[in-house]
C-alpha cells in the first residue's frame, strides 16, 4: 500500500496531477469570479416565472449546490435537468442555463436547442465547442471557462470553474444575491482545509488521510442535509470517478423513515458499509437532533461511521469547505488502491459503444 506521506510514491501513481487541481480549487473560484463578474446579463432575464439549470455529472453540481445552499433565498422556482428534455412546461417564461464543461455533452446541447425551439430565454457555460458556438451564434450570454488552475485538465476536477461560473449567472438573473464576499468566506474555508489535509501534512495529524485508509475495502454512505447536500453529492460523484469505488448519498430527513431499515442485511454490511456525516452547527436543531440519533442507529447496528463537522461561516462557505476535504478523502483513497484518479476508463467505453449503436 502506497504511504501517503511519499509524494514520490503519489506521482508514480497520480501521472495527470490530479493532486495539482485538489490544491488549486480556490483559485479556481478567485478565477472564475474576475472572469465571470462582468458577464451582461438582460434585464429581460428577470421577467421569468421559472429556472431550468440543465447539466450532466460535474456540470450539474452547480445546480445542486445552488439548490440546497439557496433553498430559502430562490425568487423563482429551480428545476434541474439531468437528461435530454426540457418540462413540457417550457417556454418563454422560463429562463434555461446549460452547463457542459466540454461543451460538447449530448443532453446539454439538446436541452439548449429545446430552449431555442420554444423560445425560452436562456444561457451557457462551458470550455467551448458547440454550446458555447450555439451561444454565440444566438447572441445570449455565456461564460467562457478559461481553466488555467486546472492541470489535471478533466472536466470534474475543474468544478470551481462550474460551480461558480453557474452561481453567477444565476445571480444576475435574479435567482438570488450573490457578493464577491461570498466567494472570499469560500475561498479562506477551503485555504484552511488545504493547510490542514494536504499531501505535506504528515498522517498522523492529517485527518482525510486518515479516513481514506479507514475506507479502504468498504462501500461509503455519505449523509448530510440541508444546505450540504449539494456539495455532499459533489464529494459522492468525485470519488466514484477518482477513487473508482462505490459510494452514494443520502439526506436527513428523508433516509430517517426507510434507510435505516435497511441495515440489518446482508448481515456482511457490519464489515462493509462506512457512513460519513457531513455535519454544520448551522442546521436546525431538529436536524441536529436527526443526525445524532441516526449516528445512534448506525452504532447499534455495528456498523462504523466518521463525522466530518463544517465549520466556516456561511451556508456557501461550508459546501466548499466540504468539497476540498472530500477532494483530499477520495484522492488518498484512490492512491491507497493504487489507481490513477484521472482516467475514466468505464465512461469512456460507454460512450464509445453509444456513438457506435
Amino acid at each position: 500500500m502506497v504511504n501517503l506521506d511519499s509524494i514520490h510514491e503519489i506521482k508514480k501513481i497520480d501521472l495527470e496531477n490530479v493532486l495539482g487541481s485538489i490544491m488549486e480549487l480556490p483559485k479556481q473560484c478567485e478565477d472564475a469570479w474576475e472572469n465571470a463578474k462582468n458577464i451582461v446579463v438582460p434585464e429581460s432575464y428577470r421577467d421569468v416565472s421559472n429556472i431550468i439549470m440543465s447539466g450532466m455529472g460535474g456540470s450539474g453540481l452547480g445546480a445542486r449546490i445552488i439548490e440546497s445552499v439557496y433553498h430559502d433565498q430562490l425568487k423563482y422556482p429551480l428545476i434541474r435537468i439531468n437528461n435530454y428534455n426540457l418540462p413540457k412546461f417550457a417556454d418563454h417564461h422560463s429562463l434555461v442555463i446549460c452547463s457542459s464543461y466540454s461543451g460538447e455533452t449530448e443532453e446539454t446541447i439538446s436541452t439548449a436547442k429545446e430552449a431555442i425551439e420554444r423560445n425560452c430565454k436562456w444561457m451557457a457555460i462551458g470550455t467551448g465547442k458547440s454550446l458555447i458556438d450555439l451561444a454565440k451564434e444566438k447572441s445570449v450570454p455565456y461564460y467562457k471557462i478559461e481553466p488555467k488552475y486546472n492541470p489535471s485538465n478533466q472536466p470534474r476536477m475543474a468544478i470551481g470553474y462550474s460551480v461558480i461560473g453557474q452561481l453567477i449567472l444565476a445571480s444576475k438573473a435574479g435567482l438570488f444575491t450573490l457578493e464577491h464576499e461570498d466567494i472570499k468566506y469560500a475561498v479562506a474555508a477551503m485555504k484552511d482545509v488545504i493547510l490542514k489535509n494536504s499531501q505535506n501534512v504528515h498522517e498522523s495529524e492529517n485527518d482525510a488521510k486518515k479516513l481514506a485508509i479507514k475506507l479502504v475495502g468498504k462501500n461509503i454512505f455519505y449523509v448530510s442535509s440541508g444546505h450540504l447536500i449539494g456539495a455532499t453529492h459533489t464529494v459522492n460523484n468525485q470519488l466514484n470517478e477518482n477513487t473508482k469505488a462505490f459510494s452514494t448519498d443520502f439526506q436527513i430527513p428523508e433516509l430517517n423513515h426507510h434507510l435505516m431499515e435497511g441495515l440489518i442485511h446482508p448481515v456482511e454490511n457490519q464489515n462493509r458499509l462506512f457512513f460519513i456525516f457531513a455535519n454544520s452547527p448551522l442546521y436546525s436543531e431538529r436536524i441536529k437532533k436527526r443526525m445524532d440519533i441516526t449516528k445512534e442507529v448506525i452504532g447499534k447496528n455495528n456498523i462504523e461511521y466518521f463525522e466530518y463537522k463544517v465549520s466556516s461561516p456561511t451556508y456557501l462557505s461550508q459546501s466548499f469547505e466540504l468539497i476540498q476535504f472530500g477532494a483530499f478523502v477520495n484522492f488518498y483513497l484512490a492512491m491507497l488502491y493504487d489507481q490513477n484518479p484521472s482516467p475514466i476508463p468505464w465512461v469512456d467505453y460507454f460512450k464509445e459503444q453509444l456513438a457506435k449503436r
